[in-house]
């Protein structure tokens, strides 16, 4: 366990009452916007480590810290380490800190993996927040009723928890990994309808080559880059497939995807729609310039459709022109394969709890009231100051959200625009962003954003087609000597997968081969994947308890 409890004299924390005036649509679930007195009286200031960012600005002087510090009455001496929360060189510098005991009374928005978590807390280096949250956390309680499967994915092997999360419940992102897009335009012109299958796709990407739709013989039929593997759409047409690890539990066994026969069946398909030039030939080397390239190609669309998160993945998204070139890419549902299989992989544990949002240390003398300072941020309307800045406006009854129903808030300015900069703390500060909340923003039908397509296309083409959720390879915590383990056998076949991948499609390899494949297979076993699916298992069996 985590350091020991020492400042829990101090009286519970109520859940404050709901201020009055806002407008929740019915059966609403997630943050309110409550009561909330300052939590000291006379001014405290603890030392809290963040990583440095453009948005948030100089961390002491940004909007949203003086609210917070004029609201609670506590004060944060910020250390900024330089990079992103998740960056290697960031944590090489974070670890460095530990290392030499040089630690602050927290970390804030440093991604800290579950594993090392775990490590820190055994070694009661990070405290163990358990005994102050049922306290001192009346807004993270209400959200793990609101979400049971919170606490599971908090709570370590040692049943200790040592972060404080940040839930945010994306719906559309529970699909992005997979999302694909069509010209649907280009679809009418040709004279075809969406795709159903793995041949109806093929029919479709060969019309559009033929057609010539891109003008001079630029027509990419489809394309995609190096930061959207074209695994995690297709290969759903031949077996459930999550991506990168790769995992999938079938009856209670963990199992890699990419040494099944059908991974194989799916590698001959890309392969012949690469061979007949139906794939942009830097498929797998294309980064995020070269694909706004092609999808803002100068006087008209070249590409028939794209592998993306989302229509800003490859190309600039217009939200004030109706006619905008990205409404004529749609989201397309799951492939059906020649066997029938057709899966939409759906991540139903994805509520944004991968993020160690706040960490407590050892050296914090008062873990109850930075508990208490996180807490007050998942109130409505901090998580709105914290996100989006003070700019937003609660709507008045019948305004409309994001699905349809009443929403309660809306933003002057896009909540990610330059125009929000050094106003907030760019999703790095502790937020609950339940389902509902999201979809509550308020939609203009002047100002029209990809919000609202974005969700009805998740809700309509790729719900439908989640796999159960009992295939899914949950967010597990290692030991220690299993994280090392883990770490060396893991990256290692991350290479192997994603390089003979690519030479499979491209034709370098030849997935009709048998000798080639069965030299692929035994690749990936001399790296380690008994040892490393043996870890896998336990830690799986682990986190079921």
């Amino acid at each position: 366990m985590g350091a020991s409890p020492d400042s829990l004299e101090a009286p519970p924390t109520p859940l404050g009452a709901k201020k009055t005036g806002i407008n929740y649509p019915p059966g609403y679930v997630g943050p309110v916007a409550r009561e909330q007195r300052a939590i000291v009286t006379e001014p405290v200031t603890f030392t809290v480590v963040v990583p440095q960012n453009l948005t948030v600005g100089d961390w002491s002087k940004n909007e949203f810290t003086r609210w917070m510090e004029q609201k609670t009455g506590i004060r944060i001496q910020f250390r900024q380490v330089a990079g992103k929360g998740d960056d290697p060189e960031t944590m090489t510098k974070v670890n460095a800190m530990m290392a030499a005991g040089d630690i602050p009374d927290a970390f804030l928005g440093i991604t800290f993996t579950r594993s090392q978590l775990y490590l820190y807390g055994a070694q009661n280096l990070f405290v163990d927040l358990d005994p102050y949250l049922a306290k001192y956390a009346p807004n993270l309680q209400q959200a793990m009723k609101d979400y049971p499967e919170a606490r599971k994915l908090m709570v370590a092997p040692d049943k200790g928890i040592y972060s404080f999360p940040d839930i945010n419940d994306c719906y559309h992102c529970r699909a992005s990994n997979g999302r694909t897009f069509l010209n649907a335009d280009w679809i009418r012109k040709v004279g075809l309808a969406i795709p159903t299958t793995t041949e109806e796709f093929r029919e479709v990407l060969t019309a559009f080559k033929k057609a010539d739709l891109g003008g001079r013989g630029k027509t990419v039929p489809f394309a995609g880059f190096k930061d959207a593997p074209l695994d995690s759409y297709f290969m759903n047409a031949f077996l459930y497939n999550p991506g990168d690890p790769w995992l999938v539990v079938d009856d209670g066994k963990v199992a890699a995807n990419y040494v099944k026969d059908e991974w194989r069946e799916a590698l001959k398909y890309l392969r012949g729609l690469y061979a007949d030039g139906l794939l942009n030939k830097d498929i797998f080397t294309a980064d995020q310039d070269q694909m706004n390239r092609y999808g803002n190609n100068p006087g008209g669309p070249v590409i028939g459709g794209a592998r993306a998160y989302y229509w800003g993945s490859f190309m600039t998204i217009d939200q004030t022109d109706p006619n905008a070139r990205w409404h004529q890419y749609e989201t397309i549902p799951p492939l059906k394969g020649p066997d029938g299989t057709r899966y939409a992989a759906w991540n139903y544990l994805k509520v944004g709890l991968e993020v160690s949002t706040l960490v407590i240390t050892r050296k914090c003398r008062h873990p109850d009231l930075l508990v208490r300072w996180a807490d007050f941020q998942m109130d409505l309307e901090a998580v709105l100051r914290s996100y989006a800045g003070p700019d937003f406006r609660w709507s008045v009854k019948g305004d409309k959200g994001i699905n349809g129903k009443q929403s309660i808030y809306g933003f002057d300015a896009t909540w990610n625009s330059d125009a929000t900069k050094g106003k907030t703390w760019d999703q790095y500060g502790v937020m609950y962003r339940s389902g509902d909340f999201r979809l509550a923003e308020r939609v203009n039908p002047q100002k029209a954003t990809f919000e609202s397509p974005l969700y009805t296309q998740t809700r309509d083409e790729l719900f439908p087609y989640k796999q159960p959720m009992e295939m899914q390879f949950p967010p597990v915590t290692l030991e220690a000597d299993q994280a090392a383990q883990d770490a060396e056998i893991g990256l290692n076949l991350k290479g192997e997968v994603t390089t003979s991948l690519a030479k499979f499609v491209t034709g370098k390899l030849d997935p009709h081969d048998d000798g080639q494949w069965r030299d692929y297979t035994d690749r990936i076993a001399k790296i380690g994947l008994r040892p490393y699916l043996e870890i896998q298992q336990a830690a799986y069996e682990t986190y079921q308890g």
